[in-house]
């Protein structure tokens, strides 16, 4: 199974979901192969399909930074997005006997761990908690969807953004989630082209591999 990795660069938001759509109307009609595609946002704050607007702590903190706050298609809560983030978009088909969601995520989640840990930031899972920690604080939030068994959406790794403005938000509507990023961890930027390699090690690899052997030890 190939797996064609595309960076995008920094893309808004609402640019990024028409493109993405793009991607996974081509999928579905099997005119393209699995996708994964990498990117960066300007600053916005999403709110998924469990998210609510009451998790935004301080709205006068984005409004006079003039950073937008978007309501998506995508699971999951409320995030926040800035350059420095990488962003992660598989466009992938789950064919039989791979259709189970559950696995799909915790898939999503032990790739990014894995890449992590490559790039020297020690993350990995929390039993009974979504995304990807490092301790006690979240470094990767995820929030995926899926239509005829095709994936959009995915993944946000904090790499080199500025975690400050998740203090204005619930992150994923949780208010005790503390959040960290791989520059925090570290001391010092990470060059992205580099962690962007790292990461297209990890899930070009995985999903090549397909997703049979997750599943049946999940």
């Amino acid at each position: 199974m190939a797996v064609n990795i595309v960076d995008l660069g920094v893309v808004p938001y609402a640019d990024a979901v028409k493109k993405q759509k793009e991607f996974f109307e081509k999928r579905i009609e099997d005119r393209i192969e699995d996708t994964v595609l990498l990117l960066e946002h300007p600053p916005v704050v999403t709110l998924g399909k469990s998210a609510s607007r009451n998790n935004i702590r301080d709205y006068s903190f984005f409004a006079s930074r003039g950073i937008e706050i978007v309501n998506t298609d995508r699971g999951g809560g409320i995030t926040y997005h800035a350059p420095g983030q990488l962003i992660v978009y598989p466009v992938i088909k789950l064919d039989p006997p791979m259709r189970d969601v559950s696995a799909f995520i915790d898939l999503l989640e032990e790739m990014t761990a894995g890449a992590l840990q490559d790039i020297g930031v020690s993350a990995g899972r929390r039993q009974g908690r979504r995304g990807v920690w490092v301790s006690e604080k979240k470094i990767a939030f995820i929030g995926i969807k899926l239509r005829r068994w095709v994936t959009f959406h995915g993944i946000a790794v904090n790499i080199n953004n500025d975690i400050f403005p998740f203090e204005m938000i619930d992150p994923c509507g949780e208010a005790d989630i503390k959040v960290t990023s791989a520059r925090v961890l570290k001391g010092d930027e990470l060059d992205m082209g580099e962690v962007k390699k790292v990461f297209s090690k990890h899930f070009s690899n995985s999903f090549k591999k397909g997703l049979v052997d997750v599943i049946e030890i999940a």
